[in-house]
């Protein structure tokens, strides 16, 4: 995909988080819990008169933030430029859990269909926004500062920052609400099965796509 002219991959970097957000709206609707990522703004959302996108954008600045503090000199323009792109997917976010705001009311298999075509959603849309090679999301970002900083593997790092997303969330729902919110079962299986899909998914996609989409385990080079 590097080979595309620039305002093209700026196109498919917005639909990939088009698609990504869509993931996230079914995953959050299916009433089974969220994705790790979203679970502290779905709860901050539970407590205080404002969006999920709104509190999603507010986080995703807030690791942008601690990037900064993380790296130090080592922070770059490539860091700041994680940011603008957040407010459009904060508003995709928005948009899409209206409009999939009746998916609540449906029978828990049925929901349970859902949740599984978010996480696959998800999936795609995360991997249209790593093959147009431009930003990485702050969530990543500030894994990769982790990475950087403490030289430890970033999978590693990546478990226990969702896993500490999800701690805060649950947390913040108890002490402002008295009970846990968006944490449940769904939030489980979107944290073990997103990664499987991306890697099957994106190894379907090379093999369909390899000028667009890079190998499994590359991000997007002079061959995407």
């Amino acid at each position: 995909m590097n080979r595309l002219p620039f305002p093209v991959r700026c196109l498919a970097l917005a639909l990939g988080m088009c698609i990504a957000a869509l993931g996230i709206a079914l995953i959050t609707n299916a009433n089974m819990g969220t994705t790790p990522i979203t679970s502290l703004p779905l709860a901050v959302n539970a407590a205080l008169p404002a969006s999920v996108g709104i509190y999603t954008v507010l986080l995703n600045a807030l690791f942008v933030l601690l990037e900064k503090v993380i790296l130090g000199p080592d922070f770059s323009r490539a860091n700041i430029l994680q940011l603008p792109p957040v407010f459009l997917f904060g508003f995709f976010i928005d948009m899409w859990l209206n409009v999939s705001a009746g998916i609540a009311l449906l029978p828990y298999a049925e929901r349970l269909a859902v949740l599984a075509a978010g996480i696959v959603t998800l999936s795609f849309g995360i991997l249209l926004q790593v093959a147009c090679n431009l930003v990485v999301q702050p969530g990543e970002g500030i894994v990769l500062a982790l990475a950087f900083r403490t030289r430890r593997n970033f999978g590693n790092l990546k478990v226990m920052v969702d896993a500490g997303m999800v701690a805060s969330a649950a947390l913040l729902g108890l002490l402002s609400l008295g009970h846990i919110v968006g944490i449940r079962e769904g939030t489980l299986l979107s944290a073990l099965l997103t990664g499987f899909c991306i890697r099957g998914l994106g190894a379907l996609l090379h093999r369909l796509f390899p000028r667009l989409f890079p190998a499994p385990g590359r991000r997007g080079r002079d061959d995407a």
